[in-house]
C-alpha cells in the first residue's frame, strides 16, 4: 500500500540529465534530500535512484518524507483545525496561549498530542508565530520539506499573513506602507525602531473609526516577520494598539517624521506586566484571556499548496 505522504513528480521538459541536478533546478534541499537518499526514501520508475540517476522524460519520481519522533511533549488540548493536507495544518490558536514556552503548556505541546493521535511522524515546525495574546492562523510543517517549501513561498512573499487589529486614536491616511528597522532594545524585552535594526514592511488599511472610544479598526499584512513587528510599527506611529501592555501607554508616541536617526528612545514608554502563565492548570484555562488584552488577530492566510499549485485561502 502506498504511503499517503508520498510526494509524486513527474519529469517534464527537463534539461537536467541527472535527478540531482533536477532537484537543485527546483530548490529541493541538498541536506533533506541526502538524508531522504540514504534512507531509500526515493525511487525513479518505483526503483531505488540516487541523485547521480540519469533523467529523461515522463518519469515518474516518488519520495517519502522521514518519520521522525515527535519533539514536544503530547498534551490533549482543544485545538481548532482551520485547513489539514498531507504535509501542513493550520491551526486557529486561542489568545492567552504561547507558541512554545519552556516551562509552560503550550500550542506546541497540543499539536504534538494531534500529531500523536493521528499517526503524523513528524516534529512540530512552525511556519509563523504568534504573540501569547495574538490569536489566529498558524501554519505547522508536517515535515521537512514541506517547511522548505512553504518558508521559500514566505521569503518571496507569496505566502500573505493579514491581521486585524484595533489601535488607538485615528489614523491620518486610510492606507500606508511603513519599512522600518527594528530590533531588540536594550531591556531585552521590547523590540524598539532604530537605524541599525533589520528593516520590515508592514501595510495597514483603515476598516473603521469609532469616535466615542476613539479607536481605529485596521486591516494588517504583514511583508515580512519581525518579532512584535505590527505592535511597534503601530506604537512608533503614535497609534499604538488598545490594551497593549508594552507599547501603549496614557502618553501618546509621537511620529516621527524626522530621520531614523533622530531619538528614538520615547518610543517604549510603558513596562512590561508579569505574564502569568495561563496554560499551568487542566487545558480548560486556556479558554481564559486577560480581562484587558490587546485585539490583534491573525485572520487571513494565502499561499500555494506546494503539490499542485493551486492557491489555498483560509479565512477565519
Amino acid at each position: 500500500m502506498k504511503d499517503k505522504r508520498t510526494l509524486t513528480y513527474t519529469i517534464e521538459n527537463s534539461t537536467a540529465p541527472t535527478l540531482g541536478e533536477w532537484l537543485d533546478i527546483h530548490q529541493f534541499p541538498r541536506k533533506t534530500m541526502k538524508e531522504l537518499f540514504g534512507a531509500n526514501s526515493v525511487r525513479l520508475e518505483g526503483q531505488l535512484c540516487t541523485a547521480k540517476s540519469g533523467l529523461s522524460e515522463g518519469m515518474v519520481l516518488e519520495m517519502i518524507p522521514l518519520k521522525e519522533r515527535i519533539d514536544h511533549d503530547p498534551i490533549e488540548m482543544s485545538l481548532v483545525i482551520a485547513y489539514e493536507d498531507e504535509d501542513i495544518l493550520i491551526v486557529d490558536k486561542p489568545s492567552g496561549i504561547t507558541m512554545n514556552s519552556k516551562g509552560q503548556v503550550s500550542l506546541a505541546n497540543g499539536v504534538a498530542h494531534y500529531f500523536k493521535i493521528h499517526k503524523i511522524y513528524g516534529k512540530v515546525r512552525f511556519l509563523n508565530r504568534l504573540d501569547r495574546d495574538t490569536s489566529g492562523l498558524v501554519v505547522v510543517a508536517k515535515h521537512g520539506l514541506a517547511q522548505h517549501f512553504y518558508q521559500l513561498q514566505m521569503d518571496d512573499n507569496r505566502l500573505e499573513k493579514w491581521y486585524r487589529a484595533t489601535v488607538q486614536g485615528r489614523l491620518a491616511q486610510a492606507h500606508e506602507v511603513l519599512e522600518l528597522p527594528i530590533r531588540k532594545s536594550a531591556d531585552g524585552i521590547h523590540q524598539e525602531v532604530h537605524p541599525e535594526g533589520v528593516m520590515t514592511k508592514t501595510e495597514y488599511e483603515v476598516l473603521s473609526y469609532d469616535a466615542s472610544q476613539d479607536t481605529t479598526e485596521v486591516r494588517i499584512r504583514l511583508w515580512t516577520g519581525k518579532t512584535h513587528q505590527i505592535r511597534v510599527t503601530m506604537a512608533h506611529i503614535g497609534h499604538p494598539l488598545v490594551h497593549d501592555p508594552l507599547y501603549a501607554d496614557a502618553q501618546a508616541v509621537e511620529y516621527k517624521h524626522g530621520t531614523l536617526g533622530m531619538d528614538t528612545t520615547q518610543v517604549h514608554t510603558s513596562v512590561q506586566k508579569d505574564s502569568e502563565n495561563t496554560a499551568k492548570e487542566p487545558i480548560q484555562v486556556l479558554a481564559e484571556v486577560p480581562e484587558k488584552t490587546f485585539a490583534l488577530r491573525a485572520y487571513r492566510l494565502v499561499c500555494y499548496h506546494m503539490r499542485t499549485g493551486r492557491q489555498i485561502v483560509i479565512e477565519v
